[in-house]
């Protein structure tokens, strides 16, 4: 038995592709802001740059010292400038750190949170399809066209298919399977799972 994608194949098939797409997008929009979020570690680079720059001030002062009457003040205001470059480098590494570490998280949030559930949901679905199809597949390689798996294609189609969906393939599927009449609903069958017979195997059931 010869079998070709159905419409609804294809359809499944673009579906995985659109899947694709959406997850590689988000996943480089989340590279993109992670990026762009470390980029932002060059402030903390700056700060720590003029912190070390104050500090170097701050020891020039501390040169001063000794001279009279405002060398005790020049030492004062020398400590004051020294304890504030140490808080100033102290507080650019710690906000280089927390830049970092946001850059990580955001980039996970957004690339992760909107595919996640998607995937959760999908993967599962197209894995037992999947199974579902090979399975279909090999099971028709042995049957060779045999009555009795078209048959098993009928009792499937009415047992998988919606009430409505029968009714539009034929008039009245359960007598139609009392009477022997199984092609169109294994053709459904296999067409709710993506497959197409060739012409030529058409004329079974």
């Amino acid at each position: 038995m010869v079998y070709r994608p159905s419409t609804s194949g294809r359809v499944v098939q673009v579906i995985d592709v659109i899947l694709v797409l959406w997850v590689v997008a988000w996943i480089a929009i989340g590279l993109a802001v992670a990026r762009d979020v470390r980029n932002l570690t060059a402030l903390s680079d700056t700060v720590v740059r003029a912190g070390t720059a104050v500090g170097e001030t701050g020891r020039a002062l501390r040169a001063l010292q000794g001279l009279p009457f405002v060398g005790e003040r020049i030492g004062r205001v020398a400590g004051q400038v020294d304890a504030a470059a140490a808080q100033a480098v102290r507080s650019g590494r710690e906000s280089r750190d927390s830049v970092q570490s946001l850059s990580v998280l955001l980039g996970f949030s957004v690339g992760v949170i909107p595919t996640l559930p998607i995937l959760a949901m999908y993967v599962p679905f197209r894995i037992s399809r999947a199974r579902e199809v090979r399975a279909i597949r090999k099971a028709a390689a042995r049957a060779q066209g045999d009555p009795m798996f078209e048959e098993y294609l009928a009792h499937r189609a009415v047992e998988n298919l919606p009430y409505h969906r029968l009714r539009e393939i034929t008039p009245n599927p359960w007598r139609d399977l009392e009477e022997g009449r199984h092609s169109v609903l294994a053709d459904a069958e296999l067409d709710r799972l993506g497959l197409r017979r060739a012409r030529r195997d058409r004329s079974v059931g």
